[in-house]
């Protein structure tokens, strides 16, 4: 059809404008997944098999996240040998191979110690190792796959007296180093103090389209943490107090459980802060808003790569309904997320046979023995997997 010739020009604008449109971003996966912790990291507690994996993949998730410590597998920041730097690697290799074969993504999860993360902040012969080393497990693992091979360049920047400026450097030079053999892989970006929401808007944004920026969200950890055992917990009301219930519209004062060495003004103060801020689903959507609004006007994806509450001490319908809340915020924002954690203390699945008990609800296999592991299937409903 002919067009008369006064609106060839009107034609010709609205052609260019449609060129100039950027494309649909491209999705990037990695929507609902759960953290293999305490397997090559820690005290590697929690063995995970072929069978773990299938059992993952079939109850829905789409990925897992693969915390690695690097010391625990052989590297050594101020000696590594810059060719090979991490002598066990075939501990990783054999892990990414085995979810991989599973159809699962992996997130492959530099999670060191506390000591190593200040080791790198602070000399930069660590920092030029951490490079070295991303270099090496970049060129190894992402021909194995594009789609599904993500990096998280380093779980939960400490940064708490350098400040933001440091970090945002050393993320950069990461990422230049990741993307000079991995082009187009998925990489997981943080911002400082652990992954913390608030540090976002502190971050530097990369340009990079095939990047999404991560936190962490154990928003309250009066719940979240409930009985934690670590420093510094103990000395917090966490550690003194049992009887928390989720949501706060449900719990009275009255109800607080004191340990034998409780102080009661630090638990009367804490549990009267969180009635007072009226912890449940809306009190937790505000929360993730400020990452969700961050994230809009930077123009950039998000994952919360951990979100969890320990077991065995947190009553277990407020443990559930609080990651049934966040999962479901989350989603809400169009948010992808990675539940912290499979099988151990923060775990939703347990361990049965020959195996030793953490807690009242967690099971570790034993050294040597037979075991089997089964997903509770009242949390793959509230993390929407099960119908």
């Amino acid at each position: 059809m002919r067009l008369p010739m006064r609106f060839w020009g009107a034609a010709c604008v609205l052609a260019a404008a449609l060129i100039a449109l950027p494309a649909e971003a491209k999705d990037p996966g990695f929507h609902r997944g759960v953290n293999l912790s305490h397997w090559l990291q820690y005290d590697g507690r929690q063995p995970i098999r072929t069978e773990d994996v299938q059992s993952i993949a079939g109850a829905g998730f789409d990925h897992v996240r693969l915390p690695f410590d690097p010391v625990r597998l052989g590297w050594q920041p101020l000696t590594a040998d810059p060719g090979a730097p991490l002598a066990k690697v075939d501990q990783l290799d054999d892990a990414v191979t085995m979810i991989l074969a599973a159809n699962l993504g992996v997130i492959v999860d530099f999670h060191p110690e506390a000591d190593i993360k200040e080791l790198i902040e602070g000399k930069p012969a660590a920092r030029a190792a951490y490079l070295n080393l991303w270099k090496y497990l970049a060129a190894r693992y992402a021909p194995k796959s594009l789609d599904k091979v993500a990096f998280e360049v380093l779980n939960e920047p400490q940064y708490y007296g350098r400040g933001a400026t440091a970090w945002n450097n050393l993320q950069k030079q990461a990422v230049a180093t990741i993307r000079a053999v991995a082009p187009r892989n998925l990489l997981l970006l943080s911002g400082i103090r652990g992954s913390d929401i608030d540090a976002l808007e502190r971050t530097e944004v990369i340009n990079d389209p095939n990047a999404c920026y991560v936190f962490h969200f154990y928003d309250p950890q009066l719940v979240t943490h409930l009985g934690a055992d670590w420093d510094p917990y103990p000395s917090r009301a966490q550690g003194m107090m049992r009887g928390l219930i989720y949501p706060a519209t449900d719990m009275a004062m009255g109800k607080v459980q004191f340990t034998p060495k409780a102080r009661p003004s630090i638990v009367g103060e804490a549990v009267r802060k969180y009635l007072n801020e009226g912890w449940n689903y809306d009190r937790i959507v505000e929360r993730i808003d400020i990452a969700k609004e961050w994230a809009a006007s930077a123009g950039v994806c998000l994952r919360a790569t951990e979100f969890g509450a320990l077991r065995g001490t947190l009553e277990n319908s407020s443990r559930l309904r609080w990651m049934g809340d966040v999962r479901r915020a989350l989603e809400s924002a169009d948010i992808g997320w990675t539940l912290w954690d499979y099988a151990d203390i923060f775990g939703i699945a347990t361990a049965q046979g020959d195996v030793e008990r953490l807690n009242s609800e967690t099971t570790m296999p034993a050294k040597t023995g037979r075991f089997t592991r089964t997903l509770d299937p009242i949390a793959l409903v509230v993390l929407g997997l099960a119908r």
